[in-house]
């Protein structure tokens, strides 16, 4: 295996010695600026239940959970790695009963219809196995009027990079804003908006939809 398509799967999914040291560095420089954008965009509430859908080693979960009194946070992941080392930095919001950690896939969420008020992913769909049927699970546990927010790097950015352009039977969904736009627009989220903010070399992007 060569030196991109190594960094690539680990970008997919972080494991092994990769997963446990370098990892949750890299991925949270890579990861953010559209973590704080998304915190600034999602108006989150005290009582707020939310799902993270990918959350590395939970430095968005540490921000969202100093915003709760009575809500609380869902994380999937599919990392165990990234699952540890989340559960090492959230400990007290695990302990107050605020904060559930679990190693699940899109395939199936481990959540009731219906349960979150906000759902939150970053730097993740462009891996999604199965785009459409992902979607619709997400969906699902969302609570009618419940909000859907997607934040990505555009297509035409990502393929710059050789990382990318060379793995792009790992990132299998890219998208330019716009057309995110239209495929939450065609999974069935109402109310769909593209907000973006300027940045180098990436320009931060999140697409939220809202369940009918």
């Amino acid at each position: 295996m060569g030196v991109k398509t190594f960094l690539a799967n680990q970008l997919r999914k972080p494991s092994g010695w990769f997963g446990r040291k370098i990892a949750g560095i890299f991925l949270n420089k890579a990861n953010s600026t559209l973590e704080d954008m998304g915190l600034k965009i999602m108006n989150i509430q005290p009582s707020s239940n939310i799902l993270e859908i990918g959350f590395g080693n939970g430095r968005l979960i540490s921000l969202m959970g100093n915003k709760l009194t009575s809500g609380k946070i869902v994380g999937i992941e599919i990392s165990k790695e990234m699952i540890a080392a989340a559960k090492k930095k959230n400990q007290q919001l695990i302990t107050s009963g605020k904060l559930t950690l679990i190693e699940a896939s899109l395939d199936n969420i481990p959540a009731k219809d219906d349960s979150f008020d906000k759902v939150f992913t970053a730097n993740t769909i462009y891996f999604w196995p199965s785009i459409d049927l992902n979607m619709q699970e997400i969906k699902r546990t969302i609570k009618p009027g419940g909000l859907f927010y997607c934040a990505i790097r555009a297509k035409s950015e990502m393929l710059q990079q050789s990382v990318i352009r060379d793995n792009q039977d790992t990132f299998v969904n890219l998208f330019e804003k716009e057309e995110l736009k239209i495929f939450l627009e065609k999974s069935g989220f109402i109310n769909v908006k593209v907000q973006e903010e300027k940045g180098k070399p990436f320009t931060n992007i999140i697409v939220q939809g809202t369940k009918k």
